[in-house]
């Protein structure tokens, strides 16, 4: 995995697909969030699955996709490419996520860095993860 700092930062948020596109919509619960996991000198993790994912979704939506690549140069933010040290780690986790790779790459990494899965869709991530380690982020702005 690619951090944009050395050392590495403790991951101590995961942002699945769907917290990416609530950002991208200028929902204010990401950034929130973001701040009180920077001051903490920790990261929110972003799986490159989920920012493409995130990015596809976004493709008819200029200022969502602006959104989204400022996202990622923000301080405490932490893109989790997969690579081939992860790609067979992760693979673990794709038939639990029923194919879902977007998915599969936000859980393992929820798992690996024991770490908050921040969400939209906790429906999608029941059964993947304890109840504990899956935080939901408002589908509306507040």
């Amino acid at each position: 995995m690619t951090f944009p700092t050395s050392p590495s930062p403790t991951i101590q948020a995961v942002l699945d697909r769907s917290a990416l596109r609530s950002y991208a919509r200028g929902h204010i619960h990401i950034g929130e969030l973001l701040i009180d996991v920077a001051d903490g000198d920790a990261a929110m993790g972003v799986p490159a699955t989920a920012l493409l994912e995130a990015h596809v979704e976004s493709l008819d939506d200029e200022h969502a996709r602006a959104l989204l690549n400022l996202l990622v140069t923000l301080p405490g933010i932490a893109v989790l490419d997969l690579d081939k040290q992860t790609a067979p780690l992760a693979a673990d986790v794709v038939p639990a996520a029923e194919g879902d790779l977007p998915r599969s790459h936000a859980v393992w990494a929820a798992k690996v860095f024991e770490a908050h899965y921040l969400t939209t869709e906790p429906e999608q991530v029941k059964e993947l993860l304890p109840p504990g380690q899956i935080h939901v982020i408002p589908a509306d702005d507040a």
